[in-house]
């Protein structure tokens, strides 16, 4: 995998990004750095193997609260997944709070506490579109990926840049805690995994906090799902629980490009012991929800 770097600027708490380098056209050059005008940088992971005559799919990795990109990619399983995969990987930093702790503003309850009112929609929408405007991503498969507060800023993403966002796959996080604020411009894949045990996220609604199954039945109404939560199957996702402890719900009568499903880890917590098996899963849900 070659790793570029690029960075992104907010000014007045909006992005603002120029290209930098640019030799007048032509080709993405893997072999050289790509840089964006600013201060906040981020690792765009180009596959080995890049072919300037293909398209790729964008996979954006969102850390939890206190935790930054390169430790959730790898709590996740995907390290080198952009080789393996052959897709663009960028799995940026939030904004450091009073505490010294990296958040994303994606919600009234999580997790700008400091009240900075840091638009980290402006930010991730505008480093999404610098990197479709620089290198071949797939417009089909873009893919957001996140845990706890990153799960949070997932599900907002999806609620406001639904024109490029197709997918999200959230662990540990909620919908809007106000529903009348996510007004997505169109359906979006949504994957909902949760443990039921998960002391620090709830599993069931918690006064303003939404729970799992309001989540993603706030979801189906967004994209128009006209059918019920039902039991789809079982997965072993968590090595900490044994056997198939991973219920699948999927909804029915949801659009071909707005599916809505919810895995619920069954005595899991909010940090589970995530399976060898757990990127291929996550992976293959997200490469088979395409717009």
């Amino acid at each position: 995998m070659r790793t570029l770097v690029a960075s992104v600027a907010v000014a007045s708490l909006l992005l603002a990004a120029c290209a930098g380098d640019d030799d007048g056209g032509g080709a993405p050059d893997p072999e050289r750095p790509i840089t964006f005008g600013g201060a906040r940088s981020v690792m765009l992971q180009v596959p080995s193997t890049f072919d300037p005559a293909r398209t790729y799919p964008l996979l954006l990795i969102l850390h939890g609260y206190s935790g930054n990109g390169f430790v959730q990619q790898a709590f996740l399983g995907l390290q080198g997944v952009a080789d393996r995969e052959e897709l663009f990987v960028l799995a940026p930093d939030g904004t450091v709070d009073s505490q010294g702790k990296q958040f994303w503003n994606a919600d009234p309850v999580c997790c700008d506490f400091g009240n900075t009112g840091v638009d980290d929609v402006a930010y991730l929408g505008g480093l999404i579109e610098d990197v479709r405007a620089a290198w071949p991503v797939d417009p089909a498969r873009i893919w957001v990926v996140g845990h706890s507060n990153g799960s949070y800023m997932a599900y907002r993403l999806a609620c406001e840049r639904a024109d490029v966002v197709t997918a999200i796959a959230g662990l540990a996080g909620a919908a809007a805690s106000v529903p009348a604020s996510c007004t997505p411009s169109r359906a979006v894949h949504v994957l909902h995994m949760h443990g039921t045990d998960d002391d620090t996220v709830p599993y069931e609604d918690a006064g303003v906090r939404l729970g799992a199954l309001t989540s993603v039945t706030q979801w189906a109404g967004h994209d128009g799902c006209t059918g019920a939560i039902a039991a789809a199957g079982r997965k072993d996702l968590d090595d900490g629980l044994p056997g198939d402890e991973t219920a699948v719900d999927a909804f029915a009568g949801c659009p071909a490009d707005g599916v809505v499903e919810l895995w619920t880890i069954e005595g899991g917590g909010h940090l589970p012991a995530l399976a060898p098996s757990f990127p291929a899963e996550l992976l293959g849900w997200l490469g088979a929800h395409t717009r």
